[in-house]
């Protein structure tokens, strides 16, 4: 079972917010994004997040949001169903989880995974949660060890909160922390939270760490292979950091971004995953799938 620890910078309620961080993106005309693979609506009605299978090659991890099924779906990097034996792998239940509004999957190289129970479109939920497990093998269709472990935001105080600051659909896993990245809906800020989930327990702590002008809302982030670059997704643009080798100043590192230009009829991407070194491929609610290499964005200042 997943056992992640991480230092605790100090409460929250007594200390500054973070400065907003603030780059200069350059002037390019917005990647137009072309479909190279889609899913099967019956199976994936709803694409919220995608994380690549680190035990399995080809196959990608992916969910559908709020009020679906407790299930994680395997598929190919074309949208096409894992096949197994004289058939597919479909979905796999996460037993005794429910989904209230699951956005976003993170995991390690040991197949330790993480579903984030962490959307909360009008910032009125009290509590949210983490569904930790390993990586289902090959073929299997349930997992049966889950454990689940709350959390709430430790600085909201209203509910909904009328900042609409609170919701979440981004998460990664680096050197055993957990971190988190805020959606917002009056700003084109994100605030990134590093959170400890204790080895024994069923409360996680947050911690913020960062803010950021990202220039939109966040919908998912994932680390390369090789956890020396991070991309941020959101529904209009693509950033990509250079991982620090320690610490967490990711927004003041090195950077390439690129702003999107989606199908209007698969507008709501919300689903990231590093398809190699140099490629990334992202998901659409509606099912389509992307493929973008790194050399489509450009040197942030």
């Amino acid at each position: 079972m997943l056992s992640l620890t991480c230092l605790v910078w100090g409460t929250l309620g007594g200390a500054a917010e973070p400065e907003v961080i603030r780059r200069v993106v350059p002037v390019m005309p917005a990647l137009a994004l072309r479909s190279v693979g889609k899913l099967n609506l019956k199976l994936v009605p709803e694409c919220s997040a995608l994380w690549p299978s680190p035990s399995q090659p080809g196959v990608f991890w992916t969910l559908s949001d709020s009020g679906g099924q407790p299930l994680i779906t395997p598929i190919r990097a074309d949208g096409a169903m894992v096949p197994v034996g004289q058939g597919f792998w479909g979905a796999v239940t996460l037993k005794g989880a429910t989904n209230v509004d699951w956005e976003a999957i993170a995991g390690d190289v040991a197949g330790s995974m993480i579903v984030g129970d962490v959307g909360n479109n009008v910032s009125r939920r009290k509590e949210l949660a983490f569904y930790l497990f390993k990586e289902p093998a090959f073929g299997v269709t349930t997992v049966d060890k889950v454990r689940k472990v709350g959390f709430k935001w430790p600085d909201q105080t209203a509910f909904p909160d009328p900042e609409l600051t609170y919701d979440c659909e981004a998460m990664f896993l680096l050197r055993g922390q957990l971190h988190l990245l805020t959606k917002h809906r009056r700003d084109t800020l994100t605030d990134l939270w590093r959170v400890e989930i204790p080895a024994v327990g069923e409360r996680a702590t947050l911690t913020k760490v960062a803010r950021f002008d990202i220039g939109g809302m966040v919908t998912d982030a994932c680390l390369s292979p090789d956890q020396t670059r991070l991309a941020i997704l959101t529904y209009r643009n693509l950033w990509v950091f250079d991982v620090p080798a320690a610490g967490a100043d990711f927004f003041r590192a090195p950077a390439r971004y690129a702003p999107l230009a989606p199908p209007a009829l698969s507008f709501q991407i919300e689903g990231c995953a590093w398809l190699d070194a140099s490629h990334l491929l992202l998901g659409s609610e509606q099912g389509d799938l992307f493929r973008i290499a790194l050399t489509d964005l450009r040197e942030v200042k």
